[in-house]
C-alpha cells in the first residue's frame, strides 16, 4: 500500500513537472535585444538546438545578420526567389496568435499551446468548440491536415482548460485522459465513468478523440484504453523542430544551397517542360517529361586537366497533390565525358533532360530543378498536369506531340527510355511556341487508349482519324488528310501507338492549327488533339541535345518506382492499390524498411495487427530493422495484440539499448506492456524515465 501511495506521488510530481514545461534555454544577456528576441521569440518553435548554439557564438551584428537571412533563406519553398512565402506565413501567424490567445491566459499569446500549434500549422481545417457542457471542462479540438514527414497525415489536438479558466492547455490522452475533461467531482470515479460521461456530454466522436488524436487509430471505447501513439504526436510537437525527420528535411536544403550558391528563378522562361502521359504494355501510365534550357549558351561543360570535355547535373521533381502536399521526390545527379568530335556536335545545341514519373491518373503539380554543378546554377519550373483516366467503353486519343526524331531502340529497353513507346525513342519539340520552316514536316505522334482487351476481338476493325490543319478562324482553307489505324495494333493493355508525317511544302507564313480527329465506327465515339504551331522564315528553336538516366531500370528493379507508384495512389485515397504496390515493391526489395513501414502503418489502421506481426517477421529473417520509432510502436502494439507480449518487449528494449536519445515514448510504451506482463517494478523504473525525458523535452516557452 505504502508502495503504491509512494508511486502516486512520484507520478503526480511528473505530471506536474511535464505540464510546466521546461524552461527554454536563454540567449545570452549580452546579446543585442533585437536578436535576444529574434532567438527566443520569433523563432523559438523553429530552430533547432544545433542552430541556437551556432547562433549564440557568432560576435558580430553582420554574422547574425547573414545567419538569419541564411536560416529564413533554407525554410524558403522558392530559394532565391524576391519573397519568402515562408517566413511571410510565419510572422503572420505570430502575430495572429498574439494577438488572439493570450487573453485570459495569464502569457503572451503566443507562448500558450494553441499559440504554438497556430504558428507551426496555422489555422486548422476544422475547430470545434465544447464550452457549454456542465460535466465537462471547456474544451477546443482543431483538425489537421499535414505533409511534414514527422506527423501523420491526419490528426486532431484538443485543447482544454484544467480549471475550467486560463489557459487552453494542450492535451494528451495518455498522460491526462478523460478524467481531466471533465469537472472534478465527477472525475472521481475513473476513466472508464469520464469516458462515459464525454460521451453522453459531447458525443461517441469526442470520446474517441479523448482516447487517440490519430482518426485511424483503433481505440477500445469499452475499455477506456489510450494508446500510446497520440503522445508520441503531441512529443513531437512540443519539439518540432529538433525532429530528425525535421533536421533531415533542413540538412538536405542545405546541401541543395551549399552546390548551388546562385539560382535564377525564371518561370517559364528559362527552364521549358513538356509532359505527356503515356500507357506501357503492362497498362501502367507514366507522365514523361523533358527539361530544356532556352537557349545553347544556357548551358556549358567542363574541361578537366586532361583535356576531356564533361558536363554535371542535377534534377530534382517534386511532385504534389491538388491538395498541395507533396507526394514524392525524384532526384538525380548525371555526370558525363565527352571526346572533341562529340563536343562539337553539340556546342549550337539546346541542352534538356529526359525523365518519367510513375503516376497514376489524377491531378498533380510538378517542381522541378536543373541544376548545373559546374556553373552553380539552377534553374526552377513548374506545371500543372492531369493524367486521365483509362476509358471504359470506347477509344481515347490522348495527346499530340511533336517531334524532330524517331530511332528503334532495344524493345526490352523501352519501359526504361523516355519517350520510348514499343521500342521507339521520339525526341519531343516544344508544345509551346512550336516554330517551323517552309517546305518543313510536321511529325506528330499519339497514344489512343482503349479498355483492356485481347487484341483478336479487333480482328478486321478499324479505327477513323481525320488531321484537320489550317488558320485558327479562318474558313474554307482548312485541309484534311484521311487515316485508319487497324484495332488489331492494340496491345492486351489497351494501348497503341501511332503519329503522321503532315507536309507544310506550301503552307504560307503564319499561325496554324491542327486538329485530330479519332473516330470508332462501332460506337460512334470521337475524341479529339490539337496542336498550334508557326510556320517561320526564321524559327526561333535551335536544335536540341537530350541526355537521361541511364540508370532508370535499377528503379524498377529495386522496386522504387512501385514505391512511388503507391505513394501517389495513396494520395488520391486509394489505399488498397497504394498497399498493393507497396506489397511489390517490399517484394523487389524485401530490405526496404520505408515501404515495410508504409505497410505497417496501412495494416495497422485496418488493425490488421497479424498482418503487422508478419511483416516485422519477414523483415527480421531479411536482417532489417524497423525504419523509425512511430513503426516500432505500431509494430510492438500489433506484437502483443496477438498474444505476443514477450517479442513486444524484447523489440523495444532492444531499440532503446541501441539509442539512448529514443523518443520518451518508446519508454512509456515498453513500460505499458512490462506492467501487463506482470513486472511492476520495471514498468514503474521505465515509466519514471519516460516521463521525465518528456517533461525534458518539452521545450515549452513559458514564461
Amino acid at each position: 500500500m505504502r508502495t503504491c501511495r509512494s508511486l502516486v506521488i512520484i507520478l503526480l510530481a511528473l505530471l506536474f513537472l511535464l505540464g510546466s514545461g521546461e524552461m527554454p534555454v536563454r540567449a545570452d544577456k549580452k546579446l543585442p535585444v533585437r536578436y535576444r528576441q529574434w532567438l527566443e521569440k520569433d523563432v523559438a518553435y523553429l530552430i533547432t538546438k544545433e542552430e541556437k548554439e551556432l547562433f549564440l557564438k557568432l560576435q558580430q551584428d553582420e554574422e547574425r545578420e547573414k545567419f538569419i537571412e541564411r536560416f529564413w533563406e533554407i525554410r524558403n519553398p522558392t530559394p532565391g526567389a524576391p519573397t519568402n512565402p515562408f517566413k511571410e506565413e510565419h510572422y503572420r501567424r505570430l502575430e495572429y496568435a498574439e494577438h488572439y490567445f493570450g487573453l485570459g491566459s495569464g502569457t503572451d499569446g503566443w507562448r500558450t499551446d494553441r499559440g504554438r500549434v497556430y504558428i507551426l500549422f496555422g489555422p486548422p481545417q476544422q475547430r470545434a468548440f465544447h464550452t457549454s457542457h456542465q460535466k465537462l471542462r471547456p474544451i477546443e479540438i482543431w483538425f489537421y491536415s499535414s505533409s511534414h514527414p514527422a506527423l501523420p497525415p491526419f490528426f486532431y489536438l484538443l485543447f482544454y482548460q484544467r480549471d475550467n479558466i486560463g489557459d487552453f492547455r494542450l492535451y494528451s490522452p495518455y498522460f491526462d485522459g478523460p478524467d481531466k475533461l471533465i469537472t472534478s467531482h465527477q472525475a472521481q470515479s475513473g476513466r472508464l465513468q469520464s469516458l462515459r460521461v464525454i460521451q453522453e456530454a459531447a458525443g461517441r466522436e469526442v470520446a474517441r478523440i479523448s482516447l487517440s488524436l490519430i482518426p485511424n487509430e483503433p481505440v477500445d471505447l469499452e475499455s477506456a484504453t489510450a494508446s500510446l501513439q497520440s503522445d508520441l504526436l503531441v512529443s513531437a510537437i512540443r519539439n518540432l523542430a529538433n525532429h530528425p525527420l525535421n533536421k533531415n528535411d533542413l540538412d538536405r536544403r542545405r546541401a541543395l544551397m551549399e552546390r548551388v550558391t546562385h539560382r535564377l528563378i525564371v518561370e517559364g522562361e528559362i527552364l521549358k517542360v513538356l509532359t505527356v502521359p503515356l500507357r506501357g504494355p503492362d497498362g501502367n501510365i507514366n507522365l514523361h517529361y523533358v527539361l530544356r534550357l532556352s537557349k545553347p549558351e544556357d548551358f556549358t561543360l567542363g574541361q578537366s586537366d586532361g583535356g576531356r570535355y564533361y558536363y554535371s547535373v542535377a534534377v530534382t521533381a517534386r511532385v504534389f497533390g491538388p491538395d498541395n502536399k507533396l507526394i514524392f521526390t525524384q532526384e538525380k545527379t548525371l555526370s558525363r565525358y565527352f571526346e572533341k568530335t562529340q563536343v562539337d556536335q553539340i556546342k549550337n545545341k539546346v541542352f534538356g533532360y529526359q525523365s518519367w514519373l510513375p503516376l497514376p491518373p489524377g491531378k498533380y503539380k510538378l517542381e522541378f530543378l536543373l541544376t548545373n554543378n559546374l556553373k552553380q546554377v539552377a534553374f526552377r519550373a513548374e506545371k500543372s498536369v492531369v493524367i486521365p483516366e483509362v476509358p471504359t467503353d470506347a477509344a481515347r486519343l490522348v495527346e499530340l506531340v511533336p517531334f524532330s526524331e524517331a530511332e528503334r531502340v532495344d524493345p526490352a529497353r523501352s519501359n526504361v527510355i523516355p519517350f520510348t513507346i514499343a521500342g521507339v525513342k521520339f525526341t519531343p519539340l516544344p508544345e509551346q511556341g512550336l516554330e517551323l520552316t517552309p517546305g518543313q514536316d510536321l511529325n506528330v505522334f499519339y497514344q489512343v487508349w482503349a479498355p483492356p482487351r485481347d487484341p483478336r476481338q479487333y480482328e478486321g476493325k478499324k479505327l477513323q482519324v481525320e488531321y484537320v490543319y489550317g488558320r485558327p478562324g479562318s474558313r474554307g482553307e482548312s485541309r484534311v488528310v484521311r487515316d485508319e489505324l487497324e484495332k488489331g495494333q492494340f496491345d492486351p493493355a489497351g494501348s497503341l501507338i501511332s503519329g503522321k508525317k503532315i507536309s507544310l511544302a506550301d503552307l504560307p507564313l503564319g499561325n496554324y492549327l491542327l486538329t485530330t480527329i479519332l473516330s470508332d465506327p462501332d460506337s460512334q465515339h470521337k475524341t479529339y488533339g490539337t496542336l498550334a504551331f508557326r510556320v517561320s522564315s526564321a524559327p526561333s528553336s535551335p536544335p536540341v541535345w537530350d541526355i537521361y538516366d541511364e540508370e532508370l531500370g535499377d528503379d524498377l528493379r529495386k522496386g522504387v518506382v512501385d514505391y512511388q507508384r503507391g505513394l501517389s495512389y495513396l494520395a488520391a485515397g486509394n489505399a488498397d492499390r497504394a498497399m498493393a504496390w507497396f506489397r511489390a515493391a517490399l517484394q523487389k526489395d524485401p530490405t526496404n524498411e520505408q515501404v515495410r513501414s508504409k505497410l505497417v502503418e496501412l495494416h495497422f489502421a485496418r488493425q490488421q495487427f497479424a498482418e503487422v506481426a508478419s511483416l516485422y517477421r519477414d523483415g527480421q529473417a531479411k536482417g532489417s530493422n524497423p525504419a523509425n520509432e512511430q513503426t516500432l510502436i505500431w509494430i510492438a502494439e500489433s506484437l502483443e495484440k496477438t498474444g505476443d507480449t514477450k517479442s513486444a518487449i524484447v523489440l523495444l528494449e532492444s531499440a532503446l539499448a541501441s539509442n539512448s536519445e529514443s523518443n520518451p515514448v518508446l519508454y512509456l510504451t515498453l513500460a505499458n506492456f512490462h506492467r501487463k506482463a506482470g513486472n511492476l517494478d520495471k514498468a514503474t523504473e521505465l515509466e519514471r524515465i519516460g516521463k521525465s525525458r518528456l517533461a525534458a523535452g518539452s521545450n515549452s516557452p513559458k514564461s
